[in-house]
């Protein structure tokens, strides 16, 4: 495993103001791939297919350019915004939830 203040020093200046230096990467998941990898024996069928593969932005960024999102995933500006618009406003949800009350008291 790469030491992580090594690797953030070679890559230079932050992306996003390029201003200070690089200390984050974009966590933002782009891809997924779950194809099935086959292999000859179980074993090694479970090691390989285990864990979900994906692909993250990996937009490099400075710490003030970055937001946290949880203890280790932070996201650039841009998919920031995108995470925003994640949950449906609250009009929303209100509407669908006595929709379903109204529809549980009926049954």
């Amino acid at each position: 495993m790469a030491d992580v203040h090594n690797v953030f020093s070679e890559n230079g200046t932050c992306a996003v103001c390029r201003k200070r230096p690089v200390e984050r990467w974009c966590d933002y998941i782009i891809s997924y791939d779950n194809s099935i990898v086959f292999t000859r024996d179980y074993k090694s069928f479970i090691e390989i297919n285990h864990s979900t593969q994906y692909d993250t932005c990996d937009l490099p960024m400075c710490v003030e350019c970055a937001t946290n999102v949880s203890i280790d995933r932070d996201l650039c500006p841009h998919h920031m915004s995108l995470h925003r618009k994640v949950e449906l406003p609250d009009r929303y949800q209100r509407l669908r939830q006595s929709q379903e009350k109204a529809k549980a008291l009926r049954e």
